[in-house]
């Protein structure tokens, strides 16, 4: 800026900062590049997909600053006085998937999945198995929610189970 200055009061000429630094030759590759950019063809495409693939990555990294940090954690019992009784979702999930293979009928169960509120007090416990071709479907379902009862009442978890047909070669009862 100063050399700015000093051009107003002596004449630098070739020794001015945009002459130094070749800012003329610099607008004309851009200026080509841009020009580039109007009119229609591969560098415009090239020049639209980083625009969107930059917009996207903005998005991400937005969401991800407001996206809550808080642990998810199944809340068994809360007290200020005593403290906070919690345990995470794939313990939970664990105890579930053992109780619920001991279950008659039952050959296979996949792992549980566990949905909670907001202020995680209750919560949705999704049970998937697999029974054999003798045994009865609605019976099968009904022990299985039965079979996690001593997981899903405490911890206010509405127990769901699907069962379906195991395949040939799937464990056996």
């Amino acid at each position: 800026m100063s050399l700015y200055c000093l051009d107003a009061v002596v004449s630098l000429g070739s020794a001015r900062p945009d002459r130094l630094v070749h800012l003329i030759t610099i607008r004309d590759h851009v200026g080509h590049f841009i020009a580039q950019l109007a009119a229609p063809g591969q560098t415009a495409g090239l020049a639209l997909l980083c625009g969107l693939g930059a917009i996207a990555i903005g998005v991400a990294i937005v969401a991800g600053t407001l996206h809550s940090s808080r642990p998810r954690l199944a809340i068994l019992e809360a007290d200020r006085e005593r403290g906070t009784l919690a345990a995470r979702p794939r313990v939970l999930g664990e105890m579930a998937r053992c109780l619920a293979e001991r279950t008659e009928g039952v050959t296979r169960v996949r792992r549980p999945r566990l949905s909670f509120s907001r202020r995680r007090r209750r919560g949705r416990l999704t049970l998937r198995g697999e029974r054999t071709r003798t045994s009865d479907p609605q019976g099968v379902r009904q022990s299985l929610t039965d079979s996690v009862a001593p997981i899903s009442e405490p911890f206010h978890l509405k127990p769901r189970a699907r069962v379906r047909v195991a395949q040939p070669g799937s464990r056996a009862q």
